[in-house]
Order: structure tokens, then C-alpha cells, then sequence
């Protein structure tokens, strides 16, 4: 689920004198305080008691604005090819002139796939609102993967991964401490769980695909969480990014609009199983690695490591549902 397609850049307007220092606005010729109150999600009271502006105060062109913002917490992204730099700023909830900003970039000029970006860590909530956590502590052993671990533990890998601040690409290194909750995956049973597992049910019975194969293709991307953000902007249930979102809403169902519910993650999630089983005529792990790593990723480079593992993973769940 990590392909990007390509989307214009805006002009850079937004400039921070460091990373982490008070975000700033250049004003431009035109610009009003109400328009820019919008575009950066905030009140033009706000802006004005900011800046200290006189009510309806006429704006100067280059004159430069606070704006409102908490500090941000940042990671590393390694840009894939495809990747433009609104694209990025969607999957991490913020924006092209905000990412140009913090990483020093022209937004004008392409970026360069292998090159590192700094990103806004995503905020997760627990799997189920209100649910106790325990958590236990595991040593990783040689041969382990997080998504065996993850099978063993009754976790799903979304959630493992966000509990340890872990990115899904990087290999487990002998000796390294993983905390992992106790109660794993009773929680899927959980009467909290049962509106996600009625629609998965529902959906997988609309699109003719296995639900027990959903179900569990479900609960290892997220452990039932519609609230889950990953690293790479994947969201919700199924872990949909924005860009996937966006094909299977437009292109796969015409144009039929799909609310941002659980409900509406877990259709448009069934939705993009259906048709990757189709693409690949009913390969069931070809259709598991595309979903994985993406379509684009399968053909040109092969099973990445940790896809088999992954797809064992998730055929061993199935079982269990």
C-alpha cells in the first residue's frame, strides 16, 4: 500500500528558520488573512492575536506571520521513485510548503528517489479506546521478523511496529528489546472489535472474496484500528493510503463516493484485495505482496524481504478466524 502517484507542487510560501523553530508565512500580493486562516487550519482571530494585528488590518507584502503550530517530532523518510513532494505531505498530514520548509528543498525542482526527508511523526491512539494495555517484554532472536513475532504475540504488525517506534522496512537487530501486549489477539474478539468485523464480513461477501482472508489481512495491518497511522501515511483497518484511496475510489469504483468511517477504510481495503486477486488471477500470495509492497514494487523487483514472511503469516492467521 505504498505507491504514490504524481500530484502538482505548490509554490513554496511557508519558510521555518529551523526545523523546529516557530513556523513563519511570507505574505504575498493578494493574500488576505482569512485566506491564509484557511489554508493553515487556523482562526483569523488567532493570526491576529499572534502578530498582534489591529482588526481587519490590511496585510504588506512581504511582511512575514506567525503562525500557530505545537512543536512537531520528526523521522526519516526515504524518498521511492514515483514520490512528489505533495504526495509525501498527504500520507504525513501536513504540506508540501511545510515539508519544503523543514527540509531546505525547492518545491519547484523533482526530489530524488533514495534521498532522506525529515517528516512529522503520525499519532496513533490505542487499538481499542479504553481497552487496558499490559504490556511484556521480548528479546529478538536470530531469524526473527516482525511479523512472526507479530503471529506468535496475537499482535498485528501495524500495531507492533507503532508500540516500539519501529519502521516495517528496517531489520531486527539481535538482542533488541520489542514490547509486546499481553492480551494480543483476544482483543479481536473483543465486543469493541465486532462493527469492524461485521463490515469486513459484509464487504468481503460483496466483492466475492474469502472474509476469513480479509479478516485476517485486517488484523495484521492494524489489529481492528481504524485510528492507526503508520510510518508511511497507510491509515486505518486496512491501511490505506491516501493515494490507494484515492485509485479504488475513482478508478476501481467510478467515482462512488466512500466516507473516511471504518466502515468506508474496510470497503475500499476488500475492494483493492478483490482486484489484486483479479490482477493476478486469483494468487492469493502475488495479491498478499502487492497489497504488502505494491503492485509496481511486485513486478520490478520481486518478493521484498519479509513479504513471504508476511504472507505466512497472514494464510496462518486466516485459521484463527
Amino acid at each position: 500500500m505504498r505507491r504514490a502517484f504524481a500530484v502538482p507542487l505548490a509554490s513554496l510560501a511557508f519558510a521555518v528558520a529551523a526545523a523546529n523553530a516557530t513556523p513563519t508565512y511570507h505574505v504575498h500580493a493578494g493574500d488576505t488573512l482569512s485566506a491564509i486562516a484557511l489554508r493553515f487550519d487556523t482562526t483569523v482571530g488567532r493570526l491576529e492575536r499572534l502578530n498582534r494585528l489591529p482588526s481587519a488590518a490590511a496585510l504588506q507584502a512581504g511582511a512575514t506571520l506567525q503562525l500557530p503550530g505545537a512543536p512537531v517530532r520528526w523521522q526519516s523518510y526515504r524518498i521511492v521513485a514515483g514520490d512528489t513532494l505533495s504526495a509525501i505531505a498527504q500520507r504525513f498530514h501536513t504540506t508540501a510548503e511545510r515539508l519544503a520548509a523543514a527540509n531546505s528543498v525547492d518545491p519547484t525542482r523533482p526530489i530524488l528517489a533514495g534521498a532522506t526527508l525529515r517528516v512529522p511523526k503520525p499519532t496513533v491512539s490505542p487499538r481499542l479506546p479504553g481497552a487496558a494495555r499490559t504490556l511484556r517484554v521480548y528479546r529478538v532472536r536470530a531469524g526473527d521478523t516482525l511479523s512472526a513475532i507479530a503471529l506468535r504475540a496475537g499482535v498485528s504488525l501495524g500495531e507492533l511496529a507503532t508500540i516500539n517506534h519501529l519502521e516495517l522496512s528496517r531489520p531486527l537487530l539481535i538482542g533488541q528489546r520489542l514490547e509486546l501486549p499481553v492480551n494480543g489477539i483476544a482483543e479481536a474478539l473483543a465486543p469493541e472489535s465486532a462493527p469492524v468485523r461485521y463490515s469486513l464480513r459484509r464487504w468481503a461477501a460483496h466483492y466475492g472474496v474469502d472474509p476469513k482472508l480479509a479478516t485476517a489481512l485486517a488484523w495484521m495491518e492494524s489489529g481492528f484500528n481504524n485510528t492507526l497511522v503508520s510510518s508511511a501515511g497507510a491509515v486505518g483497518v486496512m491501511q490505506i493510503t491516501p493515494q490507494t484511496w484515492s485509485y479504488v475510489q475513482h478508478i476501481l469504483l467510478l467515482g462512488a463516493p466512500v466516507p473516511h468511517t471504518p466502515d468506508g477504510n474496510v470497503r475500499i481495503g476488500v475492494a483493492y484485495l478483490h482486484h489484486l486477486l483479479h490482477l493476478y488471477s486469483g494468487d492469493i500470495k502475488r495479491a498478499l505482496a502487492a497489497y504488502y509492497q505494491g503492485a509496481r514494487s511486485l513486478a520490478l523487483n520481486g518478493f521484498l524481504p519479509g513479504t513471504g514472511q508476511y504472507i505466512a503469516d497472514i494464510l496462518a492467521l486466516r485459521g484463527r478466524f
